[in-house]
């Protein structure tokens, strides 16, 4: 009878042991995913907003207004300057004192 209720408190122990661990494991995975989809989300904008502005910041002659309207095309995104930078969205874009574009960076 001894051996009997040891075994089965074991097996008991074992039991809901693994389900914690599945419990964790799902729930990791689940958070993991989640901000894996967010950076691809964010990555996908910032790419978008670089394609738009190409053709305008290769033109010659391209104003700094130009190129944060066509960065900003597509989304209500906030312009602000910060560190040197004017920030549209997920792009930081530098300019010259002339206006032109000098470095992206995201």
């Amino acid at each position: 009878m001894r051996k009997t209720s040891l075994a089965i408190i074991l097996l008991s122990l074992s039991l809901v042991g693994s389900n914690a661990w599945w419990i964790y494991n799902t729930l990791d995975f689940g958070i993991t995913h989640t901000y894996a989809m967010q950076s691809c989300e964010e990555q996908e904008q910032a790419l978008s907003q670089a394609l738009s502005l190409l053709p305008v910041a290769a033109r010659p002659g391209a104003t700094r207004d130009e190129v944060i309207t066509a960065a900003g095309r597509g989304g209500d995104e906030t312009v602000f300057d910060k560190d040197g930078f004017t920030w549209v969205g997920r792009l930081g874009l530098r300019f010259d004192a002339d206006g032109r574009l000098l470095e992206a960076r995201q």
